[in-house]
């Protein structure tokens, strides 16, 4: 794994239940400057629960850089407590952050595969603790059957952006499923979601045990009764049979989600209350099929990003043969798309710290093309594994991270991928895009630049 330090912001001190922590903070993740008060507020509410206390099993969903999960496996060492995020970057900050408390976790890859440990010993001030129970990290999402449960306790401070059905389904459909009979779901929520959250849960037949409320945050702690079950509908899809790659009909412009499955859900491993919208999409001249998903933009319409990120592209490869291409942040995969009907590609790899976006893009160029094109998927900050002069193109959507060097960074990336001769376009603001030309590597050769509706496009060769 590459270094994590530069996306390090900050480090605070946080005390809970007799054990004095340190969390590293990041501009890249929620609440950088401090420990959110949301997550506070959760974790006072439970700390004299002693069902959750002497849970067994415990799981900190959508952990963040992970205080809460974190917090219970350092107060309570006879716990198997698993810690799961959305962003694989928060992963590897709850990995550092564990060990930074002495704590010793193993991080699973997106394919439920162990992932290289951090080498480091603990800090100095910080020495190792006795745990006689695992300490899991992996990339999940809320609304997804989990592999490592049932649990004796769920716990989560509830993302707002994660859209009604998500939360929904989470909170109706897979807690239930998640909790042993007995077990407490307890979740803070920001306050104009609180009377939602609490109506799933009433309906998946939880009992309410304890509710605390500020003017911004809405503490539930709910028990497992012999009446919950997943309630259904609140996926509000079908797992019916699917049609076969590359043959997704077209449903009427109703605005409704598709009532099936698409292959590239199995295939990526995609649950379907995220799926938002079925259709075909214009890229250039093709017209390809394409899912929009909640949490993920252009779920229904095409950014000019990716307008001027495609004409770029069929510029910088014109007359190139592309086997072997890259995308930086490829969003639910419509550059993928069109790269794969337009320039031809074996092999397209995925790098983002999203995986959701990972699995989308993935889903939908199984949906297009099936097995004909080779998929690999990498966080953003994990791409040793990337060869040295092995990509004949790069598309690169830079992630903006205040405070880290995301221009030197996507530029060695793209000087040491790329082939002799590849092509390479990166897109952003006009802003973003000067800085790139600023500190363009010696041996990236300059092919042009382009415009359209606010974004701007930069566009090299590497010619040693």
């Amino acid at each position: 794994m590459n270094d994590l330090e530069p996306l390090v912001h900050k480090t605070v001190e946080f005390a809970y239940r007799g054990s004095r922590l340190k969390f590293d903070l990041s501009h890249a993740l929620f609440s950088s400057y401090d420990i959110d008060t949301g997550t506070k507020l959760l974790l006072k509410e439970i700390a004299h629960d002693q069902t959750i206390c002497s849970a067994s099993s415990i799981l900190d969903s959508g952990c963040g850089v992970g205080v809460i999960g974190l917090s219970m496996a350092a107060s309570c060492p006879g716990s198997r407590v698993v810690l799961k995020d959305r962003d694989l970057l928060a992963c590897a900050i709850s990995e550092r952050n564990a060990w930074r408390n002495g704590l010793k976790a193993v991080r699973l890859e997106l394919d439920g595969s162990p992932s290289s440990p951090i080498a480091k010993k603990p800090p100095k001030h910080r020495k190792p603790q006795e745990r006689t129970a695992d300490l899991i990290i992996a990339p999940g999402l809320l609304a997804e059957e989990d592999s490592l449960g049932p649990y004796d306790a769920v716990l989560s401070n509830l993302p707002a952006k994660a859209g009604e059905p998500v939360l929904s389904s989470f909170l109706g459909n897979e807690a239930p499923k998640l909790l042993r009979q007995g077990g407490r779901l307890a979740f803070v929520i920001v306050a104009p979601l609180a009377e939602k959250a609490s109506e799933y849960c009433s309906a998946a037949g939880f009992r309410l045990i304890a509710k605390v409320s500020t003017k911004n945050h809405s503490v539930f702690v709910y028990e497992k009764s012999a009446e919950a079950s997943p309630t259904s509908g609140t996926a509000g899809l079908s797992r019916g049979a699917a049609p076969a790659p590359g043959s997704l009909a077209i449903r009427p412009a109703s605005g409704n989600a598709p009532q099936s499955l698409p292959p590239g859900f199995s295939k990526a491993g995609l649950p379907g209350p995220y799926l938002r919208s079925e259709g075909r999409r214009k890229l250039g001249s093709y017209k390809l099929p394409c899912h929009g998903f909640y949490g993920l933009p252009e779920f229904d319409t095409t950014s000019y990003a990716t307008d001027l990120a495609t004409e770029a592209l069929a510029k910088a490869c014109a007359g190139s043969l592309v086997r072997d291409f890259l995308v930086v942040n490829p969003g639910i995969g419509l550059s993928s798309l069109w790269a794969r009907a337009a320039l031809g590609c074996d092999r397209i790899d995925l790098v983002s710290r999203d995986s959701l976006s990972l699995r989308a893009a993935g889903a939908n160029l199984y949906a297009a093309f099936g097995d004909a094109v080779a998929i690999r998927r990498f966080a953003f900050f994990d791409t040793d594994r990337i060869g040295d002069s092995s990509l004949d193109a790069i598309l690169c959507f830079p992630d903006e991270i205040p405070g880290y060097d995301y221009v030197g960074e996507s530029w060695a990336l793209i000087a040491r991928a790329l082939k002799k001769a590849g092509a390479a376009v990166v897109v952003a603001s006009p802003t973003v895009i000067a800085r790139f030309e600023k500190s363009r590597p010696e041996g990236l050769w300059k092919l042009g630049e382009a415009k359209k509706k606010g974004f701007a496009a930069l566009l090299v060769r590497r010619m040693a």
